[in-house]
């Protein structure tokens, strides 16, 4: 039924659930698994710019991005690894997140995406905004865990 499954992943507490739980479906449904990193187009925050300043931080912004998104898409794959399953690929992009993930899902012919309910801004427990957009802007299955 699920023959790629897409996972948006941020490091999150709730992006790490959704991964256990896309690794679950994974291997019910034998599909591959992509998991997407989006960069969000934003300046970095004040204390990695006070740290870049002080010399503490000599890497530009966009190796400091991209060492992150190496770290936390390595995080989701050991994860799907510890599960059992080998047939998981990882990619990051520049971008807004809700638009992006969904014109990869798109361009990927994406059967499921499965995305944690919050991502790192973790405010409240309402539906965050990448998720929320996303919901409401695809045709595409979605699975948003809690």
């Amino acid at each position: 039924m699920f023959k790629t499954i897409l996972v948006p992943v941020d490091g999150s507490p709730s992006s790490k659930r959704a991964v256990d739980v896309a690794a679950d479906l994974a291997a019910c449904h034998q599909s591959s698994v992509i998991l997407l990193h989006v960069i969000p187009d934003l300046p970095l925050p004040k204390e990695i710019l006070e740290m870049i300043a002080a010399g503490e931080v000599t890497e530009s912004r966009s190796e400091i991005l991209k060492t992150s998104a190496e770290i936390i898409l390595r995080d989701a794959q050991e994860r799907f690894a510890k599960a059992g399953l080998s047939d998981v690929r990882g990619e990051f992009i520049m971008g807004d997140p809700a638009r992006k993930i969904l014109e990869y899902a798109v361009n990927n012919t994406v059967d499921l995406i499965v995305l944690g309910h919050r991502g790192l801004d973790t405010q409240s427990n309402m539906l965050g905004s990448v998720s929320r957009k996303l919901v409401n802007m695809t045709d595409k299955s979605c699975l948003v865990v809690g």
